[in-house]
């Protein structure tokens, strides 16, 4: 068996390999000595090995055998322990980080920091200083995988032999990843991002606020239009959100000292999660936004947490809590107009999330508005599956009932009714109308009222977005379809204001355009005003003779037919 699983160490295959260092660190509880004297011994210098399969599979053994002998609570030698903790250096001075194979040793090297970290063998000032640098380099990597490998050896790495010293190393290792959240280098950001995420509290409660201002920045879209990368802000996202849970959580027995922390987290970190769920970057890989945004979504539950455990603290201190009625609002709006927009996931996430927020005993949300109601719209039931659109729009279009949530959870609705998809389009637009005319037995009062402040809602929206063609559009859209289905058309009065309203936004944004979809669907608006009575038929009328004369044929065809 052992030499079998010896052999597989030096396999060509890269998953079997590690499979096998494993497997082989397994073996070794059986007879601690004879894996100790022999089998390490001999593992040791194939880490230098010319064959990469070799060095790779001896480099992962061995991590793996001095952690067992470890937790096996074995001795290791100290002449054993200095050859262990020489490998690392070793394998740099020989430059193996390099040309082909490469980014897989980087990967096992680093976690065979992670194994000697968790089994506290003896390391020289020299060799940390070492394996830090490897760890950083890591970190600096392209590679998704690589990053991660590093992030979870420095983890520990930390723990085991950097926590224990003084001030000036934990600060200068903060001055140096604080320099890499500002790198040219994206893959640097990213890594620094994440290595924030992991530092214990000694790390980071000296330069605090240093650290989560530059990661609010860091969360949020840059100005620079060639410089959006998705990764790095969402690495920012969770690397702040989970130093806000560390200081929170190390900081329970200072409330007194530390709640400069919790008003910074209430003031700027919200506000920041709450700016990346309008996250809505894209490229050649689709909707990238919607990585922040999921981890926005995330953040905001995990923070409402420490803010609402906070207050029930410090309740009899507190005059005001810090989460009060608006950040409840704004936090229920949020999550919601994820929770109607196109992306499946994104509604299972969001509406999930929601549910947690509204029921859960243990973690109780104050001040949220319209709870009751929620709690019916939204119910604690686990084999709800909100990313079916028949099932989750149904019941989330109910929420534009209530004024303090409607606008936000328009904004997010229009995007799937007047969108590309034409089934997503049509349950959304089927519910909708639904909710309209026929919900909680609509009679003719409260059906006026709903079209009012429907139509009031999208006329703010068409303000609001002003040239976001990614709401614009989809609005527009949304009011042809319900103009076409004679919705606005009997609201006591105020259909004339709405109109009116509607044709002065849409000159703003017709004016110049090259978008035939905009234009054609303004086109169409103008035809079923001019249906109406005077003055707003004539101003609707003038425009739809303008269309006459535009330079695209295609526009002046669709006029006429």
């Amino acid at each position: 068996m052992l030499f079998f699983t010896y052999a597989y160490i030096l396999f060509q295959d890269r998953s079997l390999r590690e499979l096998a260092g494993r497997a082989l660190s397994a073996l070794a509880k059986y007879d601690l000595d004879y894996f100790t004297r022999f089998v390490l011994e001999r593992l040791m210098p194939l880490t230098l090995s010319i064959d990469l399969c070799t060095r790779h599979g001896a480099t992962l053994a061995v991590g793996e055998l001095v952690l067992t002998l470890h937790e096996c609570n074995f001795c290791i030698p100290v002449d054993m322990q200095r050859k262990v903790s020489s490998i690392v250096p070793a394998i740099g001075k020989a430059r193996l980080y390099r040309g082909k194979g490469g980014e897989i040793m980087r990967s096992a090297v680093s976690r065979f920091i992670d194994c000697i970290s968790c089994s506290a063998i003896y390391l020289t000032e020299k060799t940390k200083k070492s394996l830090l640098d490897t760890l950083t380099d890591n970190l600096k990597h392209p590679s998704g995988q690589i990053q991660c490998a590093a992030v979870e050896a420095l983890r520990h790495f930390v723990q085991a032999y950097l926590v224990s010293l003084d001030e000036t190393v934990p600060n200068m290792i903060i001055s140096k990843y604080l320099e890499l959240l500002d790198d040219p280098n994206v893959a640097a950001r990213r890594g620094a991002a994440l290595a924030f995420g992991i530092f214990p509290y000694k790390f980071l409660h000296t330069r605090w606020r240093d650290i989560m201002q530059k990661l609010c920045k860091s969360c949020l879209l840059p100005d620079k239009p060639d410089d959006l990368d998705a990764e790095a802000r969402v690495n920012a996202v969770r690397g702040l959100v989970s130093v806000c849970e560390t200081l929170a959580r190390s900081s329970s027995n200072r409330i007194s000292e530390d709640s400069s922390i919790y008003c910074f987290i209430k003031k700027d970190v919200m506000r920041v999660l709450f700016d990346a769920l309008d996250d809505y970057a894209v490229d050649n890989r689709g909707d990238v936004g919607s990585w922040v945004r999921e981890a926005a979504m995330d953040g905001l539950e995990r923070c409402s947490y420490i803010l609402c455990k906070y207050d029930t603290m410090i309740a009899s201190d507190q005059l005001f809590p810090l989460f009060d009625d608006n950040i409840a609002t704004d936090l229920i709006k949020g999550l919601a107009k994820q929770a109607v927009e196109k992306m499946n996931k994104i509604r299972g996430i969001a509406a999930r999330i929601l549910q947690r927020i509204i029921h859960y005993p243990q973690h109780f949300i104050p001040y949220i508005p319209h709870r009751n109601a929620l709690e019916e719209i939204i119910p604690l039931d686990t084999d709800l599956k909100w990313e079916d659109p028949t099932i989750s729009y149904p019941r989330l279009v109910q929420l534009l009932q209530f004024s303090c949530y409607s606008r936000c959870v328009l904004s997010g609705y229009v995007i799937t009714v007047g969108g590309l998809q034409e089934s997503l389009s049509k349950t959304s637009r089927e519910a909708l109308l639904e909710y309209i005319y026929v919900s909680d037995g609509a009679t003719t009062q409260k059906i006026n009222y709903r079209e009012r402040m429907l139509s009031t809602d999208l006329l703010w929206l068409l303000q609001n977005y002003q040239k976001c063609n990614r709401v614009i559009i989809p609005t527009i859209k949304t009011i042809e379809i319900l103009l076409s289905r004679k919705v606005f058309f009997n609201m006591e009065g105020h259909s004339l204001e709405f109109c009116s309203g509607l044709l002065d936004s849409l000159l703003i944004e017709l004016k110049g355009t090259k978008d035939f979809t905009k234009l054609n669907k303004g086109i169409s608006i103008f035809g079923y005003v001019a249906s109406l009575m005077e003055p707003i038929s004539l101003r609707a009328l003038a425009q739809l003779l303008f269309f006459l004369g535009h330079q695209f044929p295609k526009v002046c065809f669709n006029f006429c037919y």
